[in-house]
């Protein structure tokens, strides 16, 4: 569907970047652990039914390192906002379907091991859409006792979220708000920051795009944004750099592109 509102206005948006985290609290010996076949698994699934698959990890250090792993909900915002919750928080969390193995290993220098899980998807007719949580993967640290002369010690480690995302079927509606727009300049150039929220069952994973017409009506070109995937509930920021477009003012077509199913879209004003 294509919608079409007249957009004028400007929030503040912060842009947010995290599908794998970094956190500070260990030894720099945690950074060696790797995780070799990506940070999303999706899986489309019927109700009663289930499937596995596995994670692939690595010890990439010379010393033997300790690996624990854990489940968490996770969920963001495109303020910048974002929680990895105890399991079963959100509403669409599929945690409880998951069983997983080992929750701790222990791996030689340049080794590999695999975490196995099951995710068992409950016979529900009311389940419809997407459902989600994290695998986190986290180095255990050793505590430094060397003795410190002065000065601050920085230790740190590194977890792993990996997204497990199960849509049930083909069911669920799909839709998609705007929520705002910032115009900001980075090195003379404009960039547009586009806030959307998903409001519907299932993923999304919309492809943001502008086409720029000047005072004549003349397209001065489309400008893109890599695709970002949303959950329901969830929200994100959009950048899309207007390289090449003159101060001035411009009006343009705004559209999200989820699907060829599932287009959205604004008339803007630009003030550039």
């Amino acid at each position: 569907m294509l919608k079409s509102i007249i957009v004028n206005y400007r929030i503040c948006v912060k842009i947010f970047f995290s599908f794998f985290i970094l956190f500070a609290i260990g030894s720099s010996a945690g950074a060696n652990i790797l995780v070799l076949n990506g940070l999303t698994h999706e899986n489309t699934s019927n109700q009663g039914e289930t499937y596995r698959d596995r994670i692939e990890i690595q010890n990439n250090g010379t010393d033997k390192k300790s690996v624990r792993i854990y489940l968490r909900d996770y969920w963001f915002s495109y303020t910048g906002e974002s929680t990895h919750d105890s399991p079963g928080t959100l509403e669409r969390s599929n945690a409880a379907w998951i069983n997983y193995s080992p929750q701790l290993i222990t791996l030689e220098a340049n080794e590999k091991a695999f975490i196995d899980f099951e995710v068992n998807v409950p016979q529900d007719d009311s389940l419809k859409g997407t459902y989600w949580s994290v695998i986190m993967v986290e180095g255990i640290t050793t505590p430094d006792t060397t003795p410190s002369t002065g000065g601050v010690k920085i230790n740190t480690a590194i977890r792993y979220a990996i997204q497990v995302i199960t849509t049930i079927g083909d069911t669920g509606k799909k839709d998609l708000q705007f929520l705002g727009l910032e115009l900001v300049k980075d090195n003379d150039r404009g960039v547009l920051n586009v806030a959307v929220e998903n409001t519907g069952e299932c993923i999304l994973k919309p492809e943001m795009s502008l086409e720029v017409f000047d005072a004549s009506g003349n397209s001065l070109g489309i400008f893109k944004a890599e695709r970002r995937k949303t959950f329901p509930g969830t929200s994100i920021t959009s950048s899309l750099v207007l390289e090449g477009i003159k101060p001035g003012n411009y009006t343009g077509i705004l559209v999200a592109d989820c699907d060829e199913d599932h287009i959205y879209g604004t008339n803007i004003s630009l003030e550039i």
